[in-house]
């Protein structure tokens, strides 16, 4: 009988930008979320510009009617600059919803990107490339670090538009009275050195800290919320809490090393344009009463001083988003940057359609200590073997290695004649299916885990629970396959979890399928119907069991007993004896 395959997944497309990120680092992964929506950056870019100079021309209007409509008692003048005015309001509020709505959604389209990309690529990371980051901290990655990137970029468009207003006003101001323009200018010099030297470095250090103290807090809640039933009666619990307190305490404090430097930078800012409002009030006063100046002039200056209060505040705002983004972005960069342990090939041999499965001398040695000492097998298409010794023999090692998840530290293993890193990935974990013996699922209904995202229909889900004896619990469901599992799938017991990730498994429709002592949690007459269903199938299933139940060594095809790793290897013959 043809084995019927399943589809090999196309790539996601995520492996071009993160491979880009990484190389220029966290700028170039800023410059990428630009260009990602350039053309709704740019409108929303044209809508702040019409905003920001209305707003700079309505103390020009206010100018105008004060000085030719009210000082001089000229009505008609007087409502046609109200009515000027009431036009650039308008025009403003209009360059303001473009603004917001075009910098809001390009915010969220590139933030669902970057989480999607980020999603992807831990993906298709292994184990050992995980292993440098907790769970928490990676959850933290994608949830405030991706939220601080899409803050930054939604206030782009304004701070591009807010440097453009401040120049525009200074030339503005500089067309009433040179000497007030001198005031506006002598305020560049110390906000600049306040807002890109001395607060930037501060603020972006104490942020890099207060997300690194998030991500550990992240990592002990995450502990606390999966450990802590598990170590109750042990008294665990209490170390669990207090390592959540302490590293909850590094948050607090980093936190308020933030906001202390957030505050000092938010108020230092305002207070040069404040004061040169206070001289500039002085100096266009005195100019006023010389008749060099207008009373519409110094209001004028006036408000567009108070305006410079406002955008230095919104400005200094921009910048510390600026800080909080390139720190996001370093942390992204770094899981973009990790690479695999086992990296697919860059031109991938194909794999046949059926074969054997063989490992040649396979070792693992892991810091200097031997994890599976020299091992070799053949498992046949429509053979089961089963994989049996005693604890830390190694036999999840050796399946994780058939899987292509570890590699090895010497030998070889083929499908066929074709080695498994020279086999695409995907194309590898369509025909090779591995299932552990603590799976996981997920919040959602009984079908959602069976497909997860997959194309199959109800009577393929039903099929691959009949093989997996999990019908009796289907049947006795009265929602069936939409049967909600709860959070994590903790409605399931043990032996149904592990029945439910082998029918997921059997429901890709593997050629190899790893099995790793899936029916520890299961009773006998269960496990019975279990193994008869995969061994009567006809299909020319090649299935590798680590296990120690009577059930299945007794219906294995040949039985492999591993020895203790630290004990010598025998000969692949003193290794194997038939059985059956």
């Amino acid at each position: 009988m043809t084995r019927p395959t399943a589809a090999v997944p196309k790539p996601p497309d995520s492996a071009a930008p993160a491979a880009s990120a990484a190389r220029s680092g966290p700028g170039g992964l800023l410059l990428w979320c630009l260009r990602d929506n350039a053309g709704r950056i740019a409108v929303a870019v044209i809508g702040g510009l019409l905003y920001q100079l209305a707003l700079i021309g309505l103390p020009w209007c206010v100018e105008r009617a004060v000085d030719q409509g009210i000082t001089v008692d000229d009505p008609p003048a007087t409502l046609r600059w109200a009515g000027v005015i009431a036009a650039v309001s308008v025009a403003a509020a209009l360059g303001e919803i473009v603004l917001g709505w075009q910098s809001t959604v390009s915010a969220t389209l590139t933030g669902n990107r970057l989480y999607l990309r980020l999603a992807d690529r831990i993906g298709v990371l292994d184990e050992a490339a995980l292993d440098r980051y907790g769970e928490g901290d990676l959850s933290m990655r994608g949830t405030r670090d991706v939220d601080l990137m899409r803050t930054w970029l939604m206030g782009f468009a304004s701070f591009v538009t807010g440097v453009v207003g401040f120049t525009v006003m200074i030339i503005a101001i500089l067309g009433l009275d040179p000497l007030l323009a001198v005031v506006g200018l002598a305020c560049v010099p110390p906000l600049v050195i306040i807002n890109t030297v001395l607060f930037p470095k501060w603020f972006g250090a104490a942020n890099a800290d207060l997300s690194a103290a998030h991500g550990a807090r992240a990592d002990a809640v995450e502990e606390l919320l999966s450990a802590s039933a598990a170590v109750r009666g042990l008294g665990g619990e209490r170390a669990l809490v207090e390592r959540h307190d302490e590293r909850s305490s590094h948050v607090t404090r980093h936190t308020l090393v933030t906001a202390r430097i957030s505050a000092s930078w938010a108020a230092a800012s305002p207070f040069v344009p404040g004061l040169a409002i206070g001289v500039g009030l002085a100096v266009g006063g005195l100019a006023v009463l010389r008749d060099d100046m207008s009373i519409g002039g110094i209001v004028a200056f006036t408000s567009w001083m108070s305006m410079l209060v406002l955008w230095v505040g919104v400005l200094t705002l921009r910048l510390s988003q600026l800080s909080q983004a390139r720190t996001a972005a370093r942390r992204l960069v770094e899981v973009f940057a990790t690479e695999p342990a086992l990296a697919g090939p860059t031109d991938p041999t194909p794999l046949p359609a059926t074969g054997d499965l063989v490992a040649d001398g396979v070792t693992v040695r892991r810091e200097g200590r031997t994890i599976l000492a020299p091992t070799s097998l053949t498992a046949r298409p429509g053979e089961l073997v089963a994989l049996t010794g005693p604890m830390a023999s190694g036999k999840t090692t050796l399946l994780r290695v058939l899987a292509h998840l570890s590699a090895p530290s010497e030998g070889t293993v083929r499908y066929g004649a074709v080695l498994l890193g020279q086999a695409a990935p995907d194309e590898l974990r369509a025909r090779v299916a591995y299932v552990p013996q603590r799976p996981v699922t997920v919040s959602g209904t009984l079908a959602d885990n069976l497909r997860l995202g997959g194309e199959f229909s109800d009577e393929e889900l039903r099929e691959a629970c009949h093989l997996a004896a999990l019908d009796d619990y289907l049947a006795e469901r009265p929602d069936g396959l939409e049967t909600p599992l709860g959070e994590g799938g903790n409605t399931l017991s043990g032996g149904q979890s592990q029945r439910l990730a082998l029918a997921r498994a059997l429901l890709r429709k593997p050629s190899v399928l790893l099995l790793d002592d899936v029916t520890s949690a299961v009773d006998t007459e269960t496990e019975k119907a279990i193994v008869e269903r995969l061994t009567s199938r006809g299909d020319g299933l090649t299935v590798v069991f680590a296990t120690h139940r009577p059930a299945v060594l007794a219906a294995a095809d040949r039985v492999i007993t591993l020895e203790h790793a630290a004990a010598p290897a025998g000969t692949d013959e003193e290794r194997v004896s038939a059985s059956g």
